[in-house]
Formats: structure tokens, sequence, C-alpha cells
């Protein structure tokens, strides 16, 4: 005997909230897969590249789970199998304790992550940039993408071992107020290839920069764009895990009537 009257109804909301639950799915694996590929975030990696893949394969395996949670869903409604609802709504609960897990940890380290942000872009133009290819990569691609220069500015690059690859002590490029220093092409509002670029690559200590050059530092641009990533991906957690409790309770609800209906079938 098939569900009908509100049980039928609540069927085919169960049936549309887990295709929202495989949709949500996709969306966390392009989600990782951006976190993967975009240089805005692999800055995170120059201190704690095994943290940051973590972090991706997190993303990966929740998006993962809630395709499998998704068709499972789909399946265990249309076939009215009450095995199948009590496995999917086990995998969903599963699925939302980790969310709330994941915010909770992520909202109490939102300090500590900015503190690492500021170190890391520190420490990568002090002593990485210029010496290891991929940060070189990683810090121009953001410079260019927010428009910035150095981490509080242009003059940060006057102490990177940048202009000084001899020099493995930090601080020691510059000794002179007189002395000039190189700053990146990735630092100009002109093509980076220009003449004028070029030109305005070399600044004196105690001089006037180019106002070729962006005057701004990134690291303030780089934490405001990470704060309204975690507040994005926050809110999204919270909404996705309040459907995710609204289909734990139909699920509920289904598994209940099902085996009514079954036990006045026997």
């Amino acid at each position: 005997m098939a569900l009908t009257g509100c049980y039928a109804f609540m069927k085919h909301i169960v049936t549309l909230l887990n295709i929202l639950y495989f949709s949500c799915g996709l969306l966390l694996i392009v989600l990782a897969v951006w976190m993967w590929i975009d240089p805005t975030f692999s800055i995170s990696m120059a201190q704690d590249e095994a943290s940051y893949y973590t972090g991706i394969y997190l993303i990966l395996f929740v998006g993962a789970l809630l395709l499998i949670v998704g068709f499972l869903g789909c399946a265990a409604a249309i076939s009215e199998s009450q095995c199948s609802l009590i496995l999917y709504f086990c995998l969903l609960l599963t699925v939302l304790v980790a969310q709330i897990s994941a915010a909770v940890w992520m909202y109490a380290n939102m300090y500590k992550l900015e503190e690492l942000a500021r170190y890391t872009v520190k420490t990568t133009i002090q002593s990485e940039y210029g010496k290891i290819p991929v940060r070189t990569e990683t810090f121009d691609a953001i410079q260019i993408g927010f428009e910035c220069c150095g981490g509080l500015g242009p003059s940060d690059w006057a102490g990177s071992i940048y202009n000084n690859p001899q020099t493995e002590s930090l601080g020691l490029a510059i000794t002179s107020s007189e002395q000039s220093y190189k700053i990146p092409a990735s630092c100009c509002k002109v093509d980076p290839e220009s003449k004028q670029c070029l030109g305005a690559q070399t600044a004196v200590a105690t001089g006037q920069i180019s106002d070729l050059i962006y005057s701004e530092g990134c690291t303030e641009k780089l934490l405001n764009s990470l704060r309204k990533f975690t507040i994005i991906f926050l809110v999204v957690l919270v909404a996705i895990g309040s459907v995710e409790f609204f289909g734990l309770v139909l699920a509920l609800i289904l598994c209940c009537a099902i085996r009514a209906v079954n036990t006045y079938k026997n």
C-alpha cells in the first residue's frame, strides 16, 4: 500500500529536499576545486600546506557524502523503503553534526585564522617571494587581483630577500637610506611588461614611490576577502543545516508512517 494524503505530500517534499542536497554536494565539490586552483585561497598553504589540503579534502568528502545522501534519500522516498530511510536518516544526521562542528570551529578560530594569514603574508614577502616559484606566482596573482602591493604597502619590499637573494637574514636587504630597492612588476597599475612599469619598479628607501605602483597593502584586502568568504560559508552552512534538520524530521515521520502501513497490511 502506497502512502496517501499528507504522507504522500511529505514523500514528494523529501524527494525535492534530497535533490537540493545532491545539488549542494556538487557545489561543495566545485568549491573545493576552486580552492585548489585559486591563488587567493592557496596563499594559506605557504606555511601550512598540509592543513590547507586537509581542508580541501574535507570539503570534497562532505560534498561526496551529500551526493550519496541525496541519491539515497530520493531512492528511499520513492521506493518507500523503511530500511533505506533509516540508513538515510543516519547518514544525514552524520553530515549535520559534521557541519555544525565545522561552523563552530571556524567561528571560534576566526581570529587565529586571521593571525595565521597575516603571518603567512609577512613571511612570504620577507623570505619566500622570488625564492620559491609557487609562492611567487601565488603572491603575484594576489597583488594583481586585489590591486595591492606588499603586506602593509610597497615599502615592505625594501626588507625582502627578493632584493638580496644572497642574504638569508630577514630585513638586511637595505642598509642605507639612499639605497634603492626593486618592487615586483605585479604591483604596477599598468601592464607589468611595459617600460612604464619597469621604470616605476625601482624605489629609494626614503624616496617617494611612483604613482604607477599600488599604494595599499595586501594583508587587509586579503583578510577582508577571507572574512566575507567565511561569513558566506557560515551562512550557507546554517541554511543547509536548517534544511537538513527539516529533512530529518520528515524522514522520521515517513519512516513511522511506512511502518504503520506495513503493520496494517500484515
